[in-house]
């Protein structure tokens, strides 16, 4: 399971006489900012929950994964110990909260695409209805699954729109919106189980346990999922196009 270091809250610490941010979650690489560290805290065999070594990834005895606004260890170490350094302070916080905290720059989210749970007024974009489509200027739906071993990648597209809408251009968008969300949640079936994904709106909204619907128009949001709605970012500021 990982966290979104951009919405979700955190927990105040020290590592090595600096202060951090804390999870005992994952945290995905890629959304990390320009100047900032993340690091995988590791423990043994013995004691995998004890934090004893910080290394860039922990392939095993993961015990938490932090944040840093400095490098903890040097480029190129393999690892560096922790020797009793770290300290949990007693609250959560935010990023934000945190260079609040100890008056840093809070950092530019450089995110092109941004996730977020789709609301309860959305609910209705994920079936087709031939007055609500033309209301929203729907463009088609899209149905995915992951075929019979959980890792294959099968899609169908149903255009439900006048052609114009169904531009090179809408279609280059989507490819990249696929494109980036099968690094994390359409990456397998697994990633979409182990992520930040409630079982609950699977019920709701899934036509079977491997398939994933998408809308997509050319009003509000360009790309809505089962679970998730997204939104383009230009200038690390959001936009609904």
């Amino acid at each position: 399971m990982s966290i979104n270091i951009w919405t979700d809250s955190m927990q105040h610490a020290a590592l090595l006489g600096k202060p951090v941010l804390f999870t005992n979650w994952l945290i995905q690489r890629d959304i990390i900012p320009d100047g900032w560290y993340c690091y995988d805290l590791r423990g043994t065999h013995k004691s995998p929950s004890t934090r004893t070594t910080l290394v860039d990834h922990a392939a095993d005895y993961h015990a938490g994964t932090v944040l840093s606004p400095i490098p903890l260890k040097h480029e190129g170490t393999a690892s560096r110990r922790v020797n009793g350094t770290f300290y949990l302070l007693g609250e959560e916080m935010t990023l934000e909260q945190f260079c609040e905290e100890h008056d840093l720059a809070y950092p530019q989210d450089n995110r092109e695409f941004v996730l977020r749970p789709a609301s309860l007024d959305e609910v209705g974009l994920f079936y087709s209805e031939e007055k609500l489509d033309e209301a929203l200027g729907t463009v088609g739906h899209l149905r995915m699954d992951f075929g019979h071993g959980e890792k294959e990648f099968w899609h169908t597209w149903w255009p439900r729109g006048p052609e114009e809408l169904n531009s090179s251009e809408f279609k280059a968008e989507l490819q990249e919106v696929v494109d980036e969300l099968r690094t994390s949640v359409l990456k397998d079936l697994a990633g979409m189980t182990n992520g930040r994904l409630l079982l609950a709106a699977w019920r709701l909204h899934h036509r079977g346990p491997q398939e994933l619907w998408l809308y997509c128009g050319n009003r509000k949001l360009p790309f809505l999922s089962t679970l998730y709605s997204l939104s383009r970012r230009v200038s690390g500021v959001p936009l609904l196009l």
